[in-house]
């Protein structure tokens, strides 16, 4: 399941990892087509493992309860402590470390391209909460947690969605640890997935919207 899911990113992700300068060389990853391009390729691989996982048992009330109202204020906090803890993080790295804070503000300004149009931003705001939560949080969590333990089954989704981040180079894995174990936890305590969900998608929205035109 994690081989198919995060298989293709492997190589860029290796890269960015052995070589950060790299990041430097190349051209925005995130573009109004790689936008598309995620979002179809995300929807195809939630399809198939979808009906893979459901013909092994695992069906939506395994992962989640159905959505409540209460999901609304757990989302917004989630949103919010994430998004504070990571500018926190990142200040008391850069107050550390300043050269790191340069380049990363450096691979920062080249990390999104100038043509992001709505349509792309709202189906990937939309398709990638999703994608990552059930995959990389709540399957993980789901699955390892009754073998290893809940705290073992939280560092590895952690670790997966810091993985998964890596082409962003510094200043996104920054900006995605605190949120990996903040959601990770979340979910392990809870058992609610939609909340993540529908943080995620405010989070997605937000960062990519303030780029479109």
């Amino acid at each position: 399941m994690l081989l198919l899911v995060f298989g293709p990113i492997v190589p860029r992700s290796l890269a960015a990892i052995f070589s950060p300068q790299s990041l430097l060389n190349r051209g925005a990853p995130i573009t109004n087509r790689s936008l598309l391009g995620s979002a179809a390729y995300e929807l195809i691989l939630l399809v198939l493992l979808g009906l893979f996982l459901r013909a092994r048992g695992w069906t939506l009330t395994r992962f989640t309860a159905k959505p409540a109202w209460g999901d609304l204020p757990l989302a917004l906090a989630l949103g919010l402590g994430s998004y504070a803890a990571s500018t926190l993080l990142w200040l008391v790295v850069v107050g550390f470390w300043p050269d790191i804070g340069r380049i990363a503000a450096t691979i920062a300004g080249g990390l999104v391209g100038t043509d992001l149009h709505w349509p792309g931003v709202l189906l990937v705001s939309l398709v990638n909460p999703v994608f990552e939560e059930v995959l990389i949080c709540a399957y993980p969590i789901a699955a390892l947690r009754e073998r290893v333990g809940v705290t073992a089954a939280v560092n590895v989704s952690a670790a997966l969605r810091v993985f998964a981040h890596f082409y962003q180079g510094a200043l996104g894995i920054f900006g995605i640890v605190p949120m990996a174990l903040l959601f990770a936890y979340a979910y392990a305590r809870t058992g609610r997935l939609w909340p993540l969900i529908l943080a995620h998608a405010i989070l997605d929205f937000a960062a990519l919207a303030a780029h479109v035109g």
